[in-house]
């Protein structure tokens, strides 16, 4: 690509390649450099496109995941490692015909993020409409840790059917 250069000393002309002009483009940004808010709006992002392996690029491989559905899906044990979330995306699957999280206000606290906001879902036995949610999400260094999820266990029970 030919571009003007006014440094040339009267209207010269410079080639650049286009390898170096993608070099002047942003690139995308790495986990170090997305704030913790940021990285907890990609997740919920990933949980409701159900993209796991987006939700795993953003944690760490020994997350320990509490969704309030872990009561009563996971035998009252939280989800551990890789091999526990692809269980918990799986379990989403097979009991939600619809699940969707929307977080309304993130804030950070410490090496922490909270999430207020509300869930909705619909399953074979009944359904959840907007049942107030409150998630935290810990971090090791650019990777959430821990997740932990604060809510009405008796709604999710009742919307699966299980009560």
């Amino acid at each position: 690509m030919a571009a003007l250069d006014p440094e040339s000393g009267g209207g010269g002309i410079t080639i650049r390649s286009a390898q170096s002009s993608r070099l002047d483009r942003p690139t995308p940004m790495t986990a170090m450099e997305r704030t913790r808010t940021e990285i907890a709006q990609q997740l919920f992002d990933a949980f409701n496109a159900r993209d796991l392996d987006a939700a795993l690029s953003l944690l760490h491989p020994d997350v320990v995941f509490e969704p309030v559905s872990g009561a009563v899906l996971n035998d009252g044990e939280p989800y551990r490692g890789t091999e526990g979330m692809r269980c918990y995306f799986a379990d989403v699957r097979a009991h939600w015909r619809e699940l969707t999280v929307n977080p309304v206000h993130l804030r950070e606290a410490g090496n922490a993020v909270v999430a207020l906001g509300h869930a909705s879902g619909s399953s074979a036995a009944g359904a959840l409409h907007d049942a107030p949610t409150t998630w935290v999400f810990k971090f090791d260094g650019p990777l959430v840790a821990h997740i932990q999820i604060f809510s009405d266990e008796r709604l999710a029970r009742e919307a699966l059917g299980l009560t």
